[in-house]
C-alpha cells in the first residue's frame, strides 16, 4: 500500500505505515520519511535560496565522509521526473552493518531541492528499492 504526501508544494509516493516528520525553517524545508524498523529513511530538502546542485550534493557527500572516512562513492547524474540530477550513490560501513545512501540534487525555477536515502542490509531485501521509489516519485507542484 502507498501513500502520497502532497504538501508545502511538493508530491511524492512513500510506503504506508511510513513515519513522515516536516520541518520548516523559513526558505528550507525538510520532509522525512522513515520505515518501521528504523533501518531506512528518506530526506526531501527544498531550499527557497536555490544554491547550486552540484555544490550541496557534494556537501552531503562531506557531510557523509566526515561520519564515514572509508566511505564508497560513485558520481552519478540520473533524470528524475524529466530533472536532471547530480548526485552519489554511497556505500559504508557502520555499527557492524554494510549501509548504502544515494544522493540526488537539482534546481526548478524556484528551489534547489535535495533528495537523500539511507539503508541498511539488515533492514529486508525490498527497503533499497523502496527508497529509491520514494526519491523518484518526487514532483514540485505549481505554485
Amino acid at each position: 500500500m502507498i501513500e502520497t504526501f502532497e504538501d508545502h508544494g511538493l508530491r511524492f509516493e512513500y510506503p504506508a505505515g511510513w513515519e513522515i516528520d516536516v520541518t520548516d525553517h523559513g526558505q528550507v524545508l525538510t520532509v522525512a520519511v522513515q520505515d518501521p524498523d528504523g533501518l531506512g529513511f528518506a530526506l526531501i530538502t527544498t531550499d527557497e535560496s536555490c544554491p547550486d546542485p552540484d555544490a550541496v550534493a557534494e556537501a552531503a557527500l562531506e557531510a557523509m565522509r566526515e561520519e564515514y572516512p572509508d566511505l564508497d562513492a560513485s558520481p552519478i547524474i540520473e533524470t528524475i521526473n524529466e530533472q536532471c540530477t547530480t548526485g552519489h550513490d554511497v556505500e559504508f560501513f557502520a555499527m557492524d552493518m554494510t549501509n548504502a545512501a544515494t544522493i540526488r540534487c537539482f534546481r526548478t525555477p524556484r528551489h534547489t531541492i535535495l533528495l537523500f536515502g539511507q539503508w541498511s542490509d539488515a533492514g529486508t531485501a525490498k527497503l533499497p528499492d523502496q527508497i529509491r521509489d520514494v526519491l523518484r516519485s518526487i514532483e514540485e507542484l505549481d505554485a
